[in-house]
């Protein structure tokens, strides 16, 4: 089973990414582990994160993203269309400790001849250990996608719901009741916020079809002579509509959590809803024709023009409306099956964010050929021009206010690896020019020079004999610490040993997950803002993470048991990860993954 992102020519130009089925990602049981990220959260699954690496995002325009909780929620960049070749269903379910429990759901088929149909659920709901901490997460995605019989024409469709309701609590009032182990019931302890809740709601719609503009070529016979079968490329139009919808609440707005920001100008209740809406259009050509991965394309051309209507409220006194008309274009070739170059630039017009732009490039050159080589060298580039996000101009609520008029930031991005069967070492060197944050006092604040990141990495992801190794491994010289706070070092490794059973009717998998990374400043929560803000009085971080899996194997049915946080059974309860909120406790999670074919 494969999928792929996004777009037809996702599909076209690559051979699809795997439903990854194996026994080695089985216990990941949130979105936050099912990656070599390495984030800090808060006290409960589902709730807020934040990144231990920096990574600037093109806002495209109009910044629709939720950088807390983005890995919770699926949209028309993140929705997977199923590749099935028999109809497929996987159930994944897991409980925890302090009744957690997770829900993922995934089915696709080909209803009838060239029509495909897909399907994915997720929930994850859990009390949360601590007072108002809370987490109901739900989102579901349908596909449909369809191509008549000469695949001169196809078209596909996407419906995209979620729902994130997240208690917030503020973290506890006193770490040393938590560190200095004064209370065992983690509901006693006290906590900040008693009332206080996000509410998030994102859905969206949206179809694409495309046209060859020649038709489609005759397979060649050997007895004739070789044609010339010019192809004059395809014709792509998308559509989408999008629609988030935020909303925190609080009936204890004269909180003494609340006492260091702005004045509260309803001291009755807070009800601070935000909403943005955005319709997009595209048209664009490319020239791949009926070229698939398989025909090893060597030369990718395109070009389109995008129109965007946006209309935002809630966090300004007027609502807004902006037209955008924003140029696209992007470029592959390959060059004697060993070296491939893409680009891809954007620019932004219109009343809002115009001059925005985003240039990218990137080298990927086999030592050797594709097929027969001695590893790879990958080099790519990366500017960022842009505005910062709406959130940092303009902002009005019961609890913050603010209205600044920030200069454009510019991110340049270099990045050079080496691969080779599974090992890949690089680095990573970033300049943030006028970098754009909330400062200590949770207000937008623009830096005003230019500062760097260097970061020196490597990944593994290899198998030698029965034991799999999947890792991550980053240093990091950063060029402003007081202004962007990052750890130094940080690693996340897992280690699986694969034994087969009863003549191979099942594997047993034993499993260590060790994730760690320095102390430092880690950056501070504000629930009102749904964001992280800079703080200089608390250090977390230098705390191992020992987590322990048994996976069972058997024909359809991979099985777990997993024991996380297992260094907290020595007594050291500095597991903070974010200012005040304490990481969950050492605690069991059983659960199984099954494939239902036909």
């Amino acid at each position: 089973m494969k999928y792929y992102h996004v777009s037809f020519d996702s599909l076209f130009l690559t051979s699809g990414k795997p439903v990854d089925t194996g026994l080695m990602s089985v216990s990941d049981v949130d979105r936050l582990s099912r990656s070599l990220a390495i984030y800090t959260t808060l006290t409960n699954t589902g709730l807020a994160y934040n990144n231990t690496r920096l990574e600037p995002v093109f806002n495209n325009g109009f910044d629709i993203s939720h950088r807390a909780f983005d890995a919770y929620l699926v949209n028309e960049q993140s929705i997977r269309y199923l590749i099935p070749v028999q109809p497929f269903t996987e159930l994944y379910y897991t409980s925890g400790s302090k009744k957690e429990q997770q829900l993922n759901l995934s089915f696709g088929r080909e209803l009838m001849p060239r029509l495909f149909v897909g399907m994915e659920f997720y929930l994850v709901n859990s009390p949360g250990p601590y007072k108002n901490s809370k987490s109901d997460n739900k989102s579901v995605s349908i596909t449909a996608r369809y191509h008549t019989v000469n695949e001169r024409y196809a078209a596909s469709l996407f419906y995209f719901q979620n729902k994130l309701l997240m208690q917030e609590n503020g973290g506890i009032t006193n770490d040393y009741i938590f560190t200095g182990n004064q209370e065992t019931d983690r509901r006693i302890i006290p906590v900040n916020l008693t009332t206080a809740q996000n509410k998030v709601k994102e859905s969206g719609f949206g179809f694409e079809q495309y046209f060859n503009l020649s038709a489609q070529p005759a397979k060649p016979d050997s007895l004739q002579p070789k044609k010339n079968n010019i192809q004059i490329g395809r014709i792509t139009h998308r559509f989408s509509y999008h629609r988030n919808q935020m909303l925190f609440t609080e009936s204890d707005p004269l909180a003494e959590y609340y006492a260091g920001f702005d004045t509260v100008l309803d001291t009755e209740k807070t009800y601070d809803s935000v909403y943005q809406q955005v319709v997009k259009n595209s048209l664009q050509w490319n020239t791949l024709g009926y070229r698939k991965y398989n025909d090893d394309i060597p030369f990718y051309l395109v070009a389109g023009i995008e129109h965007a209507y946006i209309q935002h409220g809630g966090f300004t006194e007027k609502p807004g409306y902006y037209t955008q008309l924003n140029p696209y274009a992007g470029i592959r070739i390959g060059l004697l099956k060993s070296a491939f170059l893409d680009g891809t630039a954007k620019l932004i017009t219109g009343k809002y964010s115009q001059g925005d732009l985003m240039l990218k490039a990137r080298l990927h050159q086999y030592l050797g050929t594709k097929a027969k080589n001695v590893g790879s060298l990958t080099f790519s580039a990366e500017l960022i021009n842009q505005d910062p996000s709406w959130f940092f101009q303009q902002y009005s609520s019961n609890h913050f206010r603010w209205e600044n008029q920030f200069s454009k930031s510019k991110f340049v991005t270099f990045e050079g690896a080496y691969s080779w069967h599974g090992f890949t070492g690089g680095a990573k060197w970033q300049v943030l020019d006028r970098y754009t944050y909330l400062n200590k006092s949770a207000k937008p604040q623009q830096f005003t020079g230019t500062t760097t990141l260097f970061d020196v990495y490597s990944n593994i992801d290899a198998v030698v004999g029965k034991f799999a190794i999947k890792g991550t491994f980053h240093y990091l010289l950063n060029g402003n610490d007081t202004l962007i706070h990052l750890p130094d070092f940080t690693m996340k490794i897992k280690v699986a040993f694969s034994q087969e059973l009863f003549n191979r009717a099942a594997v047993l998998q034993p499993a260590i997950i060790y994730t760690y990374y320095t102390a430092y400043k880690a950056d501070a929560y504000m629930p009102a803002l749904r964001a992280f803000y800079l703080q200089d009085e608390k250090l977390t971080g230098g705390y191992p993470f020992i987590d322990l899996v048994l996976a069972l194997k058997v024909k359809r049915a991979n099985i777990f048991l997993k024991y996380a946080n297992l260094f907290g059974l020595t007594g050291d309860y500095s597991y903070i990860s974010v200012p005040h909120y304490p990481m969950r406790d050492p605690r069991f999670y059983f659960g199984v993954s099954w494939r239902f074919y036909q």
